[in-house]
């Protein structure tokens, strides 16, 4: 760490920034990205990324040093082409790497993951505000289809921290569109601009000498609000650029904004949940709801879902079973992935479509009923591929029939 000491700063002790954790806490960082690509100059298209990280401390080290399992995914919509106004869930990956205190990754598992590294950085003193200080750190492009490369595009920088301000928030404001879930009460965020530049040839490592890369330029400036109650970040805003170019004289320019938040929930996923939740159903004479544990978290199956003939409206007496659900929902902060499945009729590629449109039917009702809203709510179809009874009977058939919910973790 390089300090950078301005004229004058305002007196006070400082504020150590420092990530602490406990062993099984869980946080999850959503963000959006806003990018345009252009192609030689020319805009090739506008898109929105939604990026979901899921992280569990599975330990915590002697030094402070966390364990981290993390799982990653991204979506995206054209916004030439299309928006949808639910988020499908895209492609999936999960990591394991270990954090400093001071957030410095090491150990990772992944070459490619995560794509910014040792971003927010901090020194192992206090820090005044007007302050400044420069740690090292690290992008991490994915270019194998774009140039031809076997491995990760890896690109070290410089970044200038300048702890500028603070500020006091209500606890329960929206920051970003993204929905805040905690009690009404104010607190105070510290300010931190981050900005870097960098740079990247052909020449830099020696992997790049078969692929099509010449070199890439850019830049990243962010803002970040930390809250040192949670000692973690609470919301951050960025803007990007990132140009790079091929031995063919082809340029690439991605310009971009994004915005996320973190937030803490607590894993739901236990056997205790399941039958706690069953009873509840139970009582709300909800039969054809199951609850079970799963890899992403808790599952409610309601099988025998019914819409109008091969469309995806639900009928009036299925949206009053959701109202119920939904209110049981309420009580959980965590994101929910709602998933559609189809009995064995049709072709392929219909089931797979009425699947999507189902789980999006659901998804579309509970947002109309503020149950999340739709930054924390996604969608799959899995089409008939995952059946949960024969599809020879009409009541094999009612069953795979189905909405999933999982409340995730």
């Amino acid at each position: 760490f390089v300090f950078i000491f301005p004229f004058f700063f305002q007196q006070n002790e400082g504020i150590l920034f420092q990530f602490v954790h406990k062993k099984g806490d869980a946080f999850s960082h959503i963000s959006t990205v806003y990018e345009e690509a252009f192609f030689n100059g020319r805009l090739n298209n506008k898109t929105e990324f939604i990026n979901r990280t899921s992280s569990t401390v599975l330990d915590i080290l002697e030094d402070g040093s966390e364990y981290l399992q993390t799982d990653y995914m991204t979506t995206q919509n054209s916004l030439i082409q299309h928006t949808g106004d639910t988020l499908s869930w895209g492609e999936e990956n999960s990591v394991n790497l270990y954090r400093r205190k001071n957030g410095e990754f090491y150990n990772c598992s992944s070459d490619f993951l995560p794509t910014v590294r040792n971003v927010p950085s901090f020194p192992s003193e206090k820090i005044q505000i007007g302050q400044s200080w420069q740690a090292e750190g690290l992008e991490v492009h994915d270019c194998r289809e774009l140039f031809q490369m076997n491995e990760a595009l890896s690109i070290p920088f410089t970044a200038t921290y300048t702890y500028s301000d603070t500020i006091t928030v209500n606890s329960s404001e929206n920051h970003n569109n993204f929905e805040k879930n905690s009690e009404s009460e104010s607190k105070t965020l510290h300010i931190i601009d981050v900005y870097y530049n960098f740079f990247q040839d052909n020449t830099s490592e020696q992997y790049y000498k078969n692929s099509n890369f010449a070199g890439a330029r850019g830049y990243a400036k962010q803002k970040i609000y930390w809250d040192t109650q949670k000692n973690e970040i609470d919301h951050f805003q960025e803007e990007f650029q990132i140009k790079m170019v091929d031995f063919y004289g082809n340029t690439y320019i991605f310009n971009g904004k994004s915005q996320g938040e973190v937030t803490g929930f607590t894993s739901v996923n236990s056997q205790a949940n399941v039958k706690k939740l069953q009873e509840t159903f139970k009582n709300y004479n909800l039969d054809n709801v199951n609850v079970s544990q799963g890899e992403k978290g808790l599952t409610l199956s309601i099988e025998n879902i019914q819409f109008e003939p091969d469309s995806d409206r639900l009928l009036p007496s299925e949206q009053k079973k959701l109202q119920k659900i939904g209110e049981v929902l309420k009580q959980f902060n965590n994101d929910l992935l709602i998933t559609g499945h189809c009995a064995e009729r049709g072709t392929e590629s219909a089931r797979q479509a009425l699947s999507e449109s189902r789980a999006k039917s659901v998804a579309d009702f509970l947002i109309k009923n503020n149950i999340r809203n739709e930054y924390h709510i996604f969608t799959q179809g899995k089409g008939s591929s995952q059946p949960v009874a024969s599809n020879t009977t009409e009541e094999g058939r009612s069953r795979n029939r189905r909405v999933e919910i999982t409340i995730m973790d």
